[in-house]
């Protein structure tokens, strides 16, 4: 019997190989034919795009015009290595300015391939990269050196603000600094970081640390190893150099310590060491790296030398810019380098320049308008570029009033006029101005297709206050103006007072700090009382849900926090029993010592007493508030992401966070899936790469466009040969305001169909003149009488945009099948949920298994002796390998010594498997599967396999690890209908991208006693209806994402039975039907 089973089992392991053979065999004998690839590649391009697809340089430079289709003759360029010039996937590269650009790019690519593949034939991306150069840094120094750098994280803006206030008068030493500038706090942190960017972003910046490995031990350690730190670097010799010299060093060792990297220090870490390793080099240099860059005339020069390195002398390289959109010369971006290439490339017989001047976006008036004011702008190295020409020809201009210029009295008229003008354009939610599609029919616009741009956000206030008084949703992403929203400053103030800040400071002078934005918008002194009454007062007048009895809850639990926290004041139970928070109780009434605080808690908390879930509308100014606080939430995981909250640093943390929210933040590109139905105000740096229908270039007035300070030296800490070697001047416009006038050129671009300028008062910006003649020359229309503007629109039945592509892991995708409004919470608004020092232990013990799984036959001769088995996994401990970031002491190493006996169970466990197979530790994979309706996008599913184990190529079984994290981690777990289809979406990827045949997949339970019996191992079904079964499911959820399910509560129950809302990370501010019916039956308890 026993041999017969083998027997079989042997018989359809060899039909199923042989299968396999005969299927790639008939692939090979069936390829689409060379020449209808190029065919197809070629099919519908303007002649300049056929030539960038098809060029055979080794160095191509495409200068692409506004709305040239740059990303699509990108895609295609890649394409063409695959299908004709046979360049193996893994060999192309491609980088992008944003994740977002890389999600459309991947798309655009999979979309070409798939056009150039056989029927049937599974379409993947294989191993190309697409995407930052600051991800494929991280993403190869943990591929090439992973024992060094496989723990380590990105850090950024916000976070690294919050690394350096927490070691800003210890382990930085920038008080020394500070006091050598005679700067504020503030201050003298601008002018290090511009400093230590400038050094890294010109490859100048050499260190030299510590022998022994970074400590993994927060505190005392941690502290002696960065003191330790020498900047081998020139910087000057005078003493704000030689003080810059000392706290740059400890910066850089501070990073390795808390295993962070931040984006300057990413790229500079990554040429470093491959430069050191002659392997990976070489490695290299065989691939003949086949590279793109798009934004070329924004990268700086250490990307640069990354793109020369990454090619050398056998490699292609494609770069993709323009130079009249280059807008980040403050950051560091040198348009010069677009120049140089222009120059090199036209007298080189292997290099070309190809012109992409069609402009496929905009109206002829609007092309006519850019074209025009091109001409002011100074050529970059004395590139030539042509004008913009008109490429599609069904979007044509209705109406010279639909084009325009227009001067107010004040800036209140001009955005009163504004909100009335997007009504004009939107005037109901069943209709919106007439605009054209891709496929030749016509839609009606929605607000979402509307932005309102400005130059700085100083004043966007204004003109979102303008659109709330006319009932006009709108989200804000212009940076720091964040902090100009009444809601944002109404929880802002209660964290001051939380930490106990009586008073907000700023410059005087910064017309974007606290105290100023907090006078132009609630017109109060800068205390943190008055500002929460203030907000308040006008969140009431806005026609939010916020009466004086909440009002008051808020400031009591503010005022008690600050208590408890900084006094170290208990509560008595009577004192507190009507917040709302049971939490909150607990924490006000503990009597314990205080050691650490978690920001994101205390922010939930207040947000629960806000009672913000009146405001979880979905919908309108409602939807607005909620993303304007999801962002603040973002910002204060950003504080906490460095390490733990000591009750010491909250008041610090707080401080820097509305320094940084104010002054200088940046908010990242926001998760949004699914864009909310609102109208953007944004500044122009915020919307790079973006288009909409219509859109409101607002205040440009003397002085703020162009910016008056455009022009201010950038002032370093350093002296000597130093400062002409990184170009400090270049971060400053020049006479002619080129930078400046880029950035007018990128906002004029922007616009499809509708363009309004508008200026108030009575000077006129040197701008408005130049453009007063242009609009007039352009057939436009220029005028002080509004009235005049946006005549014979014709109406249409408002669509949203149905082109819409998803980008999302199998994590998010089951947030949603979950609980579609935990999804909307969380990833469309930005919500975070709170963290507790267990964060960090789960990714320690995949750390673990993953090495382990790297070099199984070393780890399974270990498994007999105990003592060295221990021995050994403590060394991976030791080298950081299961770094904590939010905890310490005993707690720590509790988890450390859990981590230990795991994984040894394991490894002793699965001995004769670790020395009998093969593995691939975690796979990352990226698949695409299309919308339900067929209709253009699709979503692209990303995520990592734990382990793919080779049992007989290409059948393979996926493992899934569930580490037994601490119970503060149950939000997480997974019931098996769950972990079932996580292993399904695993397989679809295994089979379509990795060209794998996954038999079964295998769920281990780590944190259990096996000797007891009790359950250690989920066997999944893999075959073909299990995996079909997943996709269809993958396919449902994201088409009911695209389409904005998000009002609905929990799908079901929690793995272990538990009503799911009693689970959920954002009950307090959850305003569906189920949770608050829970949060009334349960009114005590959550």
């Amino acid at each position: 019997m026993l041999y017969r089973l083998l027997l079989s089992r042997l018989t359809q392991s060899l039909l199923k190989r042989h299968c396999l053979q005969i299927k790639r065999l008939y692939r090979r004998c069936f390829v689409v034919d060379k020449h209808e690839i190029i065919e197809r590649l070629l099919h519908s391009l303007t002649p300049n795009q056929a030539k960038a697809v098809q060029s055979d340089k080794r160095r191509l430079l495409v200068a692409a015009g506004a709305g040239s289709g740059k990303t699509e003759v990108m895609a295609r360029r890649i394409a063409w290595w695959v299908g004709v010039e046979n360049v193996p996937k893994e060999n192309i590269v491609a980088f992008t300015f944003t994740e977002k650009a890389a999600e459309e790019m991947k798309f655009r690519v999979r979309f070409w391939i798939e056009k150039i593949t056989h029927p049937g034939e599974d379409v993947n991306l294989g191993g190309m990269y697409v995407g930052t150069i600051h991800g494929f840094c991280l993403a190869k120094l943990r591929e090439f050196w992973p024992d060094k750098y496989h723990n380590y994280d990105i850090l950024d803006e916000a976070s690294r603000m919050a690394l350096i206030l927490r070691g800003f008068n210890g382990i930085l030493g920038l008080s020394g600094l500070r006091s050598v500038l005679n700067a504020s706090q503030s201050e003298t942190i601008d002018q290090f970081i511009t400093a230590y960017d400038q050094l890294h972003e010109h490859n100048r910046f050499e260190v030299k640390l510590s022998s022994e490995e970074p400590p993994y031990r927060l505190g005392t350690e941690e502290r002696e190893w960065c003191k330790k730190a020498r900047l081998l670097t020139q910087v000057g010799e005078d003493d704000a150099a030689k003080a810059f010299a000392v706290s740059a060093a400890r910066y850089y060792a501070y990073l390795r310590c808390r295993r962070f990297l931040d984006f300057s220090t990413c790229q500079t870490e990554f040429l470093r060491n491959l430069i050191n390793d002659k392997k990976h080099m070489q490695s290299l240099k065989e691939k003949q790296v086949h590279l793109v860059v798009d934004e070329v005339q924004d990268i700086n020069p250490v990307q640069r030398d990354i793109m020369l390195a990454l090619t050398g002398e056998h490699g292609k390289l494609t770069v993709v810019g323009d130079h009249r959109q280059s807008i980040y010369a403050f950051r560091g971006a040198k348009v010069e380098i677009i120049g140089e290439m222009w120059k090199q490339f036209k007298n080189d017989p292997d290099s070309d320049v190809v012109d992409l001047s069609e402009n496929f976006r905009s109206t002829p008036r609007i092309i006519e308008i850019a074209n025009r004011w091109s001409d002011t702008i100074s050529p970059a190295g004395g590139m030539e570029t042509p004008h913009m020409l008109h490429g599609k020809e069904d979007r044509v201009d209705n109406h010279p009033s639909h084009i325009a210029l227009v001067s107010f009295d004040n800036r209140n008229k001009e955005a009163s006029w504004i909100a009335e003008a997007i009504r004009t354009i939107v005037p109901s939610e069943a209709e919106g101005a007439r605009h054209d599609k891709r496929d030749g029919t016509y839609r009606g616009l929605a607000l979402s297709d509307i932005a309102v741009l400005v130059r700085s956000s100083t004043d966007v206030r204004t003109y979102m206050r303008a659109l709330e008084e006319m009932g006009i949703p709108a989200v804000v992403r212009a940076g720091p103006d964040l902090f100009s929203q009444p809601e944002v400053l109404l929880l802002i103030a209660a964290l001051a007072i939380s930490a106990g800040i009586d008073q907000f400071y700023g410059s005087p002078h910064n017309p974007k700090s606290l105290p100023n934005r907090i006078a132009s918008v609630l017109e109060c002194d800068p205390e943190p009382e008055l500002v929460l009454r203030e907000s308040a007062r006008l969140l009431r007048r806005s026609g939010l849900s916020l009466n004086r009895e909440i009002e008051d809850r808020l400031a009591f639990a503010a005022r008690a926090l600050k208590a408890r926290i900084v006094d170290g004041r208990a509560y008595k139970a009577n004192e507190v029993s009507f917040l709302r928070t049971r939490r909150l109780r607990e924490f006000l009434v503990d009597e314990r010592p205080l050691r650490r605080v978690f920001p994101q808690q205390l922010y939930h908390w207040m947000l629960t007493e806000t009672e913000v879930e009146k405001w979880d509308t979905c919908d309108g100014r409602g939807e607005a508030a909620m993303f304007h606080l999801g962002t603040l939430s973002g910002l204060i995981t950003g504080i906490e992401t460095p390490g733990w909250t000591s009750v010491d640093d909250y008041r610090w943390q707080i401080i820097g966070l509305c320094q940084y929210g104010a002054e200088s933040g940046r908010t990242p590109e926001q998760p949004l899936i699914v864009p909310p139905n609102a109208v953007t105000i944004s500044t122009i740096h915020s919307i790079k790469g973006l288009e909409f229908a219509a859109v409101f270039l607002a205040d440009v007035c003397a002085s703020r466009f162009p910016s008056s300070r455009a022009r201010q030296a950038v002032r370093v800490p350093l002296s000597g040969k130093i400062l002409d070697e990184i170009d400090i001047e270049g971060l400053s416009d020049n006479e002619n305001y080129d930078g400046e006038r880029r950035l007018m050129y990128v906002a004029l671009t922007r616009a499809e169909r509708f363009l309004i300028i508008s200026c108030s008062g009575r000077r006129r910006s040197k701008f408005i003149r130049e453009l007063q003649e242009i609009v007039n020359a352009s057939g436009g229309t220029v005028t002080d009488d509004a009235g005049a503007l946006l005549n014979e629109i014709r109406h249409a039945p408002l669509e949203h945009r149905r082109e819409m592509q998803l980008s999302t892991s199998f994590t998010d995708m089951r947030y949603y099948l979950a609980c579609p409004h935990d999804f909307y919470l969380r990833k469309v608004l930005g919500f975070s949920p709170t963290i507790d020092q267990a964060f960090g232990y789960g990714r320690g013990i995949h750390n673990l298994l993953r090495v382990i799984h790297s070099n199984p036959t070393y780890w399974a001769e270990l498994a007999g002796d105990t003592n060295k088995l221990e021995a050994a996994i403590k060394d991976l401990i030791e080298r950081g390998l299961f770094y904590l970031r939010y905890t310490t002491g005993e707690p720590a190493e509790n988890m450390r010594r859990k981590g230990i006996k795991i994984v040894g169970d394991y490894i002793k466990y699965f001995a004769e498997e670790l020395r009998e197979l093969s593995f691939e530790p975690e796979k990352e994979f990226e698949t695409l599967v299309e919308f339900e309706d067929a209709s253009d996008g699709g979503a692209l599913i990303f995520g990592a396999i734990d382990i793919v184990r080779r049992d007989d190529p290409p059948r393979v079984t996926l493992i899934d690890f569930k580490s037994g994290e601490p119970e503060s981690d149950r939000h997480k777990e997974l019931d098996e209908d769950e972990m079932k289809l996580q292993l399904g979406v695993y397989a679809i990827a295994a089979k379509k991208e990795l060209q794998y045949e996954p038999d079964k997949g295998l769920v281990r339970y780590l944190d259990v006693d096996r000797s007891k019996g009790e359950k250690h191992e989920l066997v999944v079904p893999l075959d073909e209806d299990s995996i079909e079964n997943a996709k269809q499911t993958v396919i449902k959820t994201a088409t009911a994402i695209r389409d904005r399910k998000f009002v609905s509560g929990p799908l079901k129950h929690g793995a272990s039975g538990e009503i799911r809302c009693s689970l959920c990370d954002f009950l307090g501010i959850c305003g569906m039907d189920s949770a608050v019916k829970f949060k009334k039956g349960n009114s005590r308890s959550f």
